[in-house]
């Protein structure tokens, strides 16, 4: 897809930016809560419930966005595992390079790539929900209306 993403029709009502001759035909989302899917695990089942209180202060939490609550649940999962193993283990690897040599070379442990690439989408995730301070801002507030002077027509 090129160009910008298209923003949701409730944020451009906000922004103040909506044209009606521009709108697509969206479904509206479910208006129930979202509930966790059954294959999230126990501690991804908590960031769940959490980031569904959390979208429903902005009233975004909807049954329609299970799969991408659960989503952004299961990977902030995988960034505290992989900070739990990056924790107890440090983040870089000693390897001998061969039996002879006896030299120790160090490099990067896989789990910080991983925590790496898992943090990036979680940021994506997060940006699409409106929860970074940055996407949050894109909203902003409502351009004020125009006055109108009662006594233009004289």
């Amino acid at each position: 897809m090129r160009g910008r993403k298209a923003l949701p029709t409730h944020l451009k009502i906000l922004k103040g930016t909506h044209q009606k001759c521009r709108d697509k035909v969206v479904p509206d989302p479910s208006k129930e809560k979202p509930w966790p899917p059954v294959w999230l695990n126990k501690r991804a089942k908590m960031i769940f419930h959490h980031m569904v209180r959390r979208l429903d202060e902005l009233n975004l939490a909807s049954r329609s966005h299970t799969e991408s609550i659960a989503l952004l649940s299961s990977r902030m999962e995988e960034v505290e595992n992989f900070d739990k193993v990056l924790n107890a283990g440090g983040k870089s690897l000693y390897f001998y390079k061969t039996v002879t040599d006896g030299i120790k070379t160090i490099k990067e442990h896989p789990a910080v790539k991983l925590r790496e690439k898992a943090a990036r989408h979680v940021h994506s995730l997060l940006t699409e929900f409106g929860l970074t301070p940055a996407s949050a801002q894109k909203v902003g507030t409502p351009k004020a209306k125009k006055k109108t002077n009662d006594f233009e027509g004289f």
